[in-house]
């Protein structure tokens, strides 16, 4: 039987949100010396969203946290703050760019290494995180919608969810798709009929890939590779759990539901 949570508030429908959009291709600079969020914010300019993958991003300091205990009423919740300074590098990652309480605001998972070279990962804090030099990396500034966080009843957290903005021409075709919790991330995206490259982020109840699993009953993912079309589903991941343990491989089929939300870019093919 595939695991289950339960949140404080009721389910909410509909369990699966998608929005068509336009990606428009860009390289982009984050500025050295800001916050992470703020420069995220800076680089998309012109843009009511953007999604970027990060690759070789300098930090100083890098602070971030881990999926933590369920309290307060809440099915699970963060660690307390991990920091990293000078030589902390972000090796892969990826962050969605949307509005939260009038004000732009990101939400990123990745994978750093500390000055030591060992490997971490986590949830990017983008107001305590700084970009140590000025980096270049690569994504899709969205036209036609964005993530907006909303107060969400059934989880009792504050969560991105797509929202219709002003189209422009050109881009490419592309949605914006949220999962609630408690039903399988490769399921739930099989089920739209939508083809191609799936990019993004989320949370599940444990994890199990091919090659490991997590049994922790909160764990973060990072999406590595994700295909979804005619054939089926296809998801790679990183993914950690309560007690820091990473694991990565292709995501088992039926086995890995969502636990709070899941976060994605589909790039049609």
């Amino acid at each position: 039987m595939m695991r289950h949570v339960v949140h404080p508030g009721a389910a909410v429908e509909p369990r699966v949100t998608v929005l068509p959009v336009q990606a428009h291709p860009v390289e982009v600079v984050l500025r050295g010396g800001l916050p992470f969020g703020e420069a995220v914010a800076t680089a998309f300019e012109g843009f009511e969203g953007g999604f970027l993958e990060l690759r070789d991003v300098a930090m100083d300091p890098l602070a971030y946290v881990i999926p933590g205990p369920a309290q307060n009423g809440f099915a699970a919740w963060y660690s307390a703050t991990q920091q990293m300074g000078a030589g902390a590098r972000i090796v892969q990652g990826c962050v969605h760019m949307g509005w939260r309480d009038g004000a732009r605001f990101t939400h990123t998972h990745g994978i750093w290494e500390d000055a030591t070279g060992a490997r971490h990962m986590g949830h990017i804090l983008p107001d305590q995180a700084v970009v140590a030099r000025d980096c270049t990396v690569t994504g899709w500034g969205l036209t036609g919608g964005c993530l907006v966080a909303q107060p969400d009843p059934e989880t009792g957290f504050t969560l991105f969810r797509p929202e219709m903005r002003a189209a422009r021409s050109g881009g490419l075709p592309a949605h914006l798709v949220t999962l609630r919790p408690n039903q399988d991330i490769g399921a739930a995206l099989a089920g739209l009929g939508l083809t191609g490259l799936v990019k993004g982020l989320g949370s599940l109840i444990g994890t199990e890939t091919d090659a490991d699993r997590l049994d922790s009953y909160a764990t973060e993912i990072l999406l590595t590779d994700g295909h979804v079309g005619p054939e089926g589903v296809t998801l790679h991941a990183a993914s950690i759990g309560l007690d820091g343990r990473m694991i990565a491989g292709r995501l088992v089929a039926g086995a890995n539901p969502v636990l709070v939300t899941a976060e994605l870019l589909v790039l049609t093919k």
